[in-house]
């Protein structure tokens, strides 16, 4: 029997077909095409990084008041793994697993457009957790304003 799968591509995700998948609990997968923007915008940010000066917000400076603040190369890594950690915390109720999952489909939705620069394995670890029904915890109250899209 094959199995039903649902492809995630920079096409629209049309409200029916995210209660198709949600109901259904079908699998999904990027498509060629997702995968290929996903890898381009990738590839233009490290040559972007690698071959310039210019600061890039979010990339190579701090965040929100700290725009006007620059980090070298040696630090991008520390940069990326202490704003995980700033965010990593909240407080109230549990969002309902069912909402959460929502939140990760269309996480994995709108990184599919490829405008990002996120790194293809990350976008494709949304998936394995999406499809295996591994859903974090999340709370209705944490650490991100309006500008949570940026990590």
């Amino acid at each position: 029997m094959k199995e039903d799968v649902y492809l995630i591509s920079p096409e629209k995700l049309t409200f029916k077909a995210i209660f198709d998948i949600l109901k259904k609990n079908k699998r999904i997968r990027l498509s060629d095409v997702a995968i290929e923007k996903i890898q381009k915008c990738r590839t233009y940010l490290d040559d972007k990084i690698k071959n310039q000066d210019e600061p890039i917000y979010g990339i190579n400076t701090g965040f929100g008041a700290l725009y006007n603040k620059n980090i070298s190369r040696e630090d991008l890594g520390r940069l990326q793994e202490n704003l995980v950690k700033s965010h990593a915390c909240g407080t109230g109720d549990k969002v309902p697993e069912k909402i959460v999952k929502l939140m990760i489909l269309l996480k994995i939705q709108s990184l599919s457009y490829g405008h990002s620069g996120v790194q293809l394995s990350t976008v494709q670890r949304l998936v394995d957790l999406f499809n295996e029904d591994i859903i974090p915890v999340v709370y209705e109250q944490g650490s991100l304003g309006a500008s949570g899209d940026l990590s």
